[in-house]
């Protein structure tokens, strides 16, 4: 690797190591990107595989094209170079660097970790499903905190929408641009912190809504018990009874991917001294279930940042939770009981209304 000239050095990236290229990190790219002066941005994957998402205002130049046409490349501006998880975007900055492009980085755990801590809203794929089998995309809502999920097969258009909040535009388009057919809307909880978008989307698609069979809803819904399946093209949800944030709190899991509602958050759990929740059930449900899976299991929640205590995640995994989660820590069952009954602050003033308007829509 050639090193920057003293005149040129990088202008954000972190110190080099030896033997490694310079990196950008996802935070600190997207805040790059929304400044006044962003980077070049160069996609070094295949057509396909940016088919399914890719970054604002990058270029493409897939890295079996790169040694024949570097040179459209500006030697004068900051460049970031990304691939899908980080490895090829290095080789291909050593490359450009041993060039003379000495303000070449490449983006750190390539677009699905940036996926992950700075832009949910870019599709991910996972590497088991590179082949295009499988399409995921987070709806983060900042003013509430709150997280949606549309999970698709691409080769039926089939898809399924997780959690919706009560806009359903932000669906509706993904639906549109991406040609899904919607077969699902599922609810993984009766929800008290915010007013779901089941039923207003249900009302634009007619796709049919399904909750927990514990749930106590009025409106007409289809249920799901432990073991059940929910199709969508070739793949399907997988229900898991997760019981105690609610009663009625369903798991959701396709592939190596579990959509947990409030029932594992990112360094917490959801409360369960509320409503008819219960700590003795969240225990088992997470003991006998949950934290039963394989370590890599990766976990997409229904909340995340400062509204709600959370960090600003979006996506986790069983094992790092296992290892960091506070409420997972406690060391046995009787510390965890005290730690979700004790020292939470009262009931939110607008919990009843929105539990009951919830449950009536």
């Amino acid at each position: 690797m050639s090193a920057a000239p003293p005149d040129l050095p990088h202008p954000y990236v972190r110190p080099d190591r030896a033997g490694a290229v310079p990196l950008v990190g996802p935070v600190e790219l997207k805040a790059l990107l929304d400044g006044p002066d962003p980077p070049v941005v160069v996609d070094l994957r295949t057509a396909k595989e940016r088919g399914f998402g890719h970054l604002p205002h990058d270029r493409s130049l897939p890295l079996a094209e790169l040694p024949k046409r570097f040179e459209e490349l500006p030697r004068d501006r900051p460049l970031v170079a990304y691939c899908q998880f980080g490895s090829e975007a290095r080789r291909a900055v050593d490359f450009l660097r041993s060039r003379g492009f000495f303000l070449a980085a490449a983006l750190e755990g390539g677009i699905d970790e940036y996926a992950r801590l700075a832009d949910p809203e870019i599709p991910r794929y996972g590497s088991d499903v590179r082949d295009g089998t499988l399409w995921l995309r987070q709806f983060p809502r900042p003013d509430t905190g709150c997280l949606a999920y549309l999970v698709g097969d691409p080769e039926t258009a089939k898809a399924v929408v997780v959690d919706p909040g009560r806009d359903p535009s932000p669906y509706l388009r993904a639906l549109a641009d991406g040609g899904w057919q919607l077969v699902g809307i599922v609810e993984t909880h009766t929800h008290a912190d915010h007013l779901a978008g089941h039923s207003a989307l249900h009302e634009k698609t007619d796709a049919p809504i399904f909750l927990g069979h514990r749930s106590p809803a009025q409106y007409p819904h289809r249920p799901l018990a432990e073991g059940d399946a929910l199709p969508f093209g070739n793949d399907a949800i997988h229900v898991l009874e997760t019981p105690g944030h609610t009663r009625d709190h369903l798991t959701l899991r396709v592939r190596d991917k579990i959509f947990t509602g409030d029932t594992l958050l990112i360094g917490a759990c959801g409360r369960t001294d509320l409503g008819d929740g219960s700590p003795e059930l969240l225990y088992e449900s997470l003991t006998q279930k949950l934290l039963t899976l394989p370590d890599t299991t990766e976990v997409y929640p229904a909340h995340f940042g400062r509204r709600h205590a959370l960090v600003e995640r979006y996506c986790s995994t069983v094992g790092f939770e296992r290892a960091t989660n506070e409420a997972l820590r406690q060391g046995s069952r009787a510390a965890f009981l005290a730690y979700m009954t004790e020292g939470w602050p009262p009931k939110p003033a607008e919990f009843d209304r929105i539990v009951a308007e919830n449950l009536a829509l």
